[in-house]
């Protein structure tokens, strides 16, 4: 079953379709109402609970309400839209190691795990601890670091590609 997903996720049909989609996703993102692209915790490398009150205070009640749907939803969507084009990418790339493709499966998890947190910060506002927006802060920056080191492992596969 897995190896058929990796099949359809990686014919150029499915990278070129996953990817337009990733796209339309991103600018949903940004087209949010109540300034939520500009305070979304998932886009901060590192934040605290200064940061976290003065992102939902920007944002306002419905602001905040528009996030939590966005979270869920589409900042779930999101990540398995970019899941689908690494692993079809990778697949490609690295047809004789099924282990690398934990990398992108790491991001992706902690990219859903960050959304479940940040959501429940929201959902508590104004009254969030500290140590969940630390472990919350401590997840989004996993998230970006594991992105970080996908994205570098592509560009390794591709330039090692176009050598051969």
């Amino acid at each position: 079953m897995i190896s058929k997903y990796l099949q359809l996720v990686s014919s150029t049909k499915s990278q070129i379709t996953i990817f337009i989609l990733l796209n339309i996703c991103g600018l949903i993102f940004f087209l949010l109402p109540h300034n939520i692209f500009s305070n979304m915790l998932d886009l901060e490398l590192f934040y605290n609970k200064e940061n976290a009150i003065e992102n939902f205070s920007t944002m306002g009640p419905d602001g905040r309400s528009i996030y939590v749907l966005s979270s869920l939803l589409l900042d779930t969507v999101y990540p398995i839209l970019y899941l689908s084009l690494f692993l079809g990418a990778y697949s490609k790339l690295f047809r004789s190691s099924k282990a690398i493709l934990l990398v992108p499966i790491t991001a992706f998890s902690f990219d859903i795990l960050e959304n479940l947190q940040i959501t429940r910060l929201n959902l508590n506002f104004p009254n969030i601890d500290e140590t969940h927006v630390y472990l919350s802060s401590m997840t989004t920056s996993l998230k970006w670091i594991a992105i970080a080191i996908t994205v570098s492992v592509l560009m390794y596969g591709i330039i090692k590609r176009r050598k051969k």
